[in-house]
Order: structure tokens, then sequence, then C-alpha cells
């Protein structure tokens, strides 16, 4: 796994154990596309945001380039959201991965955990 600045790592490092298991789950995935993960946000705040990056409950993972070109194929990221939820389902009827883009900044694989870990999310299945 890459980290698109070096204080990514940090941040990463002290996020939730689950949050961390699920980016790595990823990332096994990725590498089995013969692909890398690459982290582009952790708790950095970015302004109009609801806060879940700041209280270390996501990850945003890298689709889009600075060039407009994607790192996954479209049949891929549905591949992937659709096992990371499935693998890790909310109780809240919340999703754990999404693909989006924020405020027109990169597309990107959005990771989010729920605020309270052991009553909302089913374990690993």
């Amino acid at each position: 796994m890459k980290f698109k600045l070096p204080h990514l790592k940090t941040q990463f490092d002290k996020l939730p154990s689950l949050l961390k298991e699920i980016t790595y789950f990823v990332e096994d995935w990725a590498h089995s596309k013969g692909k890398q993960c690459i982290i582009t946000r952790v708790t950095d705040p970015v302004k109009g945001e609801s806060g879940v990056h700041p209280a270390g409950r996501a990850v945003d993972i890298r689709d889009e380039t600075s060039d407009g070109q994607d790192l996954f194929t479209d049949a891929e990221i549905e591949e992937i959201v659709s096992l990371v939820n499935a693998t890790y389902p909310r109780k809240d009827g919340r999703v754990v991965a999404l693909h989006h883009s924020f405020k027109g900044m990169p597309r990107h694989i959005h990771l989010q955990v729920p605020f309270n870990l052991e009553k909302g999310i089913v374990k690993h299945v």
C-alpha cells in the first residue's frame, strides 16, 4: 500500500483495527488484479465535510488520477464495493464502501466505519 503523502501513514497507523482490516482487504483484492492501493486521505479535514475523516472513521483510496485516468475499471469498482459491503455489512443500513467524488475532487473508494464499531458492523463473514 502506498500513501499519497508521508504523514498519511502515521494517521493510518492510529485508525481503529477494523478500518485498517477493511483497507487491507481492499489492498489484497487490488493486488489480485495486479494493482496497488494509494491512500489519499485519512484524517486530514476538508472544508464542508461531515467530520468522519477527522474522527478517524474513514479512508480514501485513489481511483482517478490528476489527469482524469481511472486506476480501476468500472467492473472492478463494482466488484470491490460489493465485496466489501457483503463482507463487512453495517447494522445501520449504511454501507462501508462506496465510490464517489467529493465536491468535484477525483473519484475514490471511500471506506467508512460507524461510530460504535461493536454495535455497528457485523463481524467479518
